[in-house]
């Protein structure tokens, strides 16, 4: 369950300094993910007022410009080359250079530790309000112990790693900034077929979708006849002999939404390779939003998303296909648990841009 803080503040909005490792680098493929959330942020910020100065790579401007729409918003970038980050030296210069109410860091990393620290040291805001996606190094944790602190965590695991070292303004708080785009199809023809997805940047090996493609492969062929695995999506998508699985080039984040509409059932079969390599889960949210039955993996970050129903949860391929006969036969079931997880994600994972200002950008 998402965990906020009990009491709100009636206090003024507070200016405020952005500052990210991702939006410091640059933009080098349609942004997805993390990056779709942090501009959508940075937009809801300055339409709702707060003064907004980012440290951001140049080629970020076009976008961040869009999410503002007229609104106003300050973006501070140096000349780069192509393909370059932000050089340390200059984030620490203008980092310096700032004065704000709240520092706001948009995710741990290690690279701007000597930013964070020489920012403390010149009291260049009154606090800071870290969003973490990420566990954090152990270099992160000392780094923000110097400020006073509210971190945000996007699950219980790293909420739990900054609690254990004495961050006791921590809660659990994350969802979907464009949630509304994400629904239910409306009745449509029956093809017969059963429709199975597997979402992502599937390039990464993490993500699962081998994982998924053994599944299918151990579907009874009966059953295997009348269903088809869409892998959506790849940069260089792999080829399959067998025409029933499908891997997509890449879908642009915006066609998302009505894919998922095709689709009858999501697989998210992550894994994780000696570190937490899933720990959220947009993709998840996204399909669980659509009123898809989910199949996800054993993950804390997938499970905790189920606790409520909505989805199978299992430990392997041969648990995964039968996951996917169970499902395919039984459409009054995938309409279930399709309703059930759309309700969860409605309640817990849905992005309010005006609740996070009010209980973490007042000042206290």
């Amino acid at each position: 369950m998402i965990e906020h803080p009990t009491a709100d503040s009636a206090a003024s909005p507070a200016s405020i300094l952005f500052l990210d490792k991702v939006l410091a680098g640059p933009c080098l493929r349609p942004p997805r993910g993390v990056e779709l959330f942090n501009l959508n942020l940075l937009g809801g910020l300055a339409r709702r007022g707060y003064p907004v100065t980012a440290l951001v790579h140049p080629d970020w401007h076009p976008r961040i410009r869009a999410a503002a729409g007229d609104f106003p918003i300050t973006l501070v970038s140096p000349p780069v080359a192509e393909g370059a980050n932000l050089p340390r030296a200059w984030l620490i210069r203008a980092a310096a250079g700032r004065r704000a109410d709240i520092l706001l860091l948009a995710n741990v990393a290690n690279r701007l530790i000597p930013s964070l620290l020489l920012l403390r040291w010149l009291r260049a805001a009154r606090r800071c309000v870290l969003i973490a996606h990420r566990e954090p190094s152990r270099r992160v944790l000392w780094a923000q112990k110097a400020w006073p602190s509210s971190i945000i965590a996007v699950n219980r695991t790293i909420a739990g790693q900054f609690q254990r070292r004495g961050f006791a303004r921590t809660s659990v708080y994350y969802g979907i900034t464009n949630a509304d785009r994400f629904f239910p199809a409306p009745p449509r023809p029956d093809d017969g077929l059963i429709h199975f997805c597997v979402a992502g940047s599937l390039d990464n090996a993490w993500k699962g979708s081998d994982t998924a493609v053994e599944a299918f492969r151990r579907m009874p062929p009966d059953r295997r006849r009348i269903s088809r695995l869409h892998l959506a999506s790849f940069r260089q998508p792999p080829e399959f002999s067998d025409p029933r699985i499908i891997a997509y080039p890449w879908i642009p984040a915006e066609e998302m939404p009505e894919f998922f509409r095709r689709m009858d059932v999501m697989i998210v079969p992550s894994r994780d390779q000696g570190m937490m390599m899933e720990t959220f889960s947009q993709v998840m949210v996204q399909g669980m939003l659509s009123g898809l039955p989910i199949i996800a993996t054993r993950l804390p970050i997938l499970t905790e998303k189920l606790d409520a129903g909505g989805g199978v949860i299992v430990d392997d391929a041969a648990g995964l296909a039968s996951a996917m006969v169970r499902l395919a036969a039984d459409p009054a079931e995938r309409r279930r648990m399709g309703a059930e997880a759309r309700s969860t994600a409605q309640k817990r994972y849905v992005w309010d841009t005006d609740l996070f200002a009010r209980r973490y950008l007042r000042l206290l």
